[in-house]
């Protein structure tokens, strides 16, 4: 028997990179702006319970549409935080943190009836094969079969997203207000409203993660589902050096890390190598890497930095 099935070991390195891939894309951002958003995992978190919410009540469709917005409408709590009233940005991601897993297991309760979980088989969107990709030799095109389109999106996304922060005045401005915030007011443009739209975005984008874990992966919604994913993509877009490129394939490292524990087959290693050793892996291969590139990357200038001035417009 083989070690690993690498069609299915594809399949979900997939799945789990856009995850990582999404929330880590709001994080840059929102770290671009100049505001560091450690509150991504919570953010997540919120649109797991609202996504499997609305896909039950709703549709898939509108249920990932309800996870971006609840997580876009509950990031303000941290732009409020951090950018009107200046409080550390690491505090306010933290009690963000804390604050969701209370959060969703009331919404939980009040959806569900259970403060843990919801039933399972929560409706998905129809799936896709991928021509050509799905005829891949030793098995490798099963990765590309039965795909969900919403992998498709979100990685579709890093090209507007290199266009935006590029080529239009937003992004200009965006990335401005988190090298220098100074500079870019003496030039007549408020910083305020750029970090919010900054945070809000990195809210919506990890709110549709959630969602696409909820609705699309796993099909129901259950307590710790994220399981640190949201910090793995905060060590995704570091060692992209804020930027959409290396992010994503920073997030398909990460996300086939995760791929691995989930698809080894009875195999020797289960026979000396405790369980939960396979499991760390994804966790000791974003320490590694992260460990690696430091000293190697270049934040934004002004991200973490409290902007003072005009009482922070």
């Amino acid at each position: 028997m083989p070690l690993l099935d690498l069609g299915a070991a594809l399949a979900l390195c997939l799945k789990y990179s856009t995850i990582i891939f999404l929330a880590g894309l709001g994080g840059l951002f929102c770290e671009r702006s100049g505001i560091v958003n450690i509150g991504l995992e919570g953010l997540m978190v919120t649109g797991t319970v609202m996504a499997a919410w609305g896909a039950i009540e709703f549709g898939p469709v509108e249920g990932l549409l309800l996870g971006l917005l609840a997580g876009a409408v509950f990031s303000l709590v941290h732009a409020v935080a951090t950018v009107t009233f200046r409080v550390d940005h690491i505090v306010s991601g933290v009690v963000i943190n804390v604050v969701a897993l209370g959060l969703a297991r009331f919404l939980s309760q009040l959806f569900f009836g259970a403060a843990t979980q919801s039933d399972s088989g929560i409706p998905d969107l129809p799936k896709l094969d991928i021509p050509l990709l799905s005829n891949l030799p030793w098995g490798l095109g099963r990765a590309f079969e039965n795909m969900s389109p919403v992998v498709l999106v979100a990685f579709g996304l890093v090209w507007p997203a290199i266009w935006v922060l590029r080529r239009t005045r937003f992004g200009l401005r965006l990335r401005s207000a988190g090298e220098n915030p100074e500079a870019t007011r003496t030039l007549g443009v408020r910083v305020a409203p750029l970090r919010y739209a900054g945070v809000m975005i990195s809210g919506a984008l990890a709110g549709l993660a959630g969602g696409f874990l909820s609705i699309e992966v796993n099909q129901l919604y259950h307590e710790g589902q994220t399981q640190g994913l949201g910090f793995i993509a905060l060590a995704a877009l570091i060692l992209g050096n804020w930027r959409p490129i290396p992010l994503m394939i920073g997030a398909l490292v990460f996300g086939f890390a995760q791929a691995i524990p989930l698809r080894l087959d009875d195999f020797f290693l289960w026979s000396w190598l405790p369980e939960q050793f396979i499991r760390m892996i994804p966790y000791v291969v974003t320490i590694v890497a992260i460990a690696g590139f430091v000293g190697k990357v270049q934040p934004p200038a002004a991200a973490g930095r409290a902007y003072e001035g005009a009482g922070g417009t």
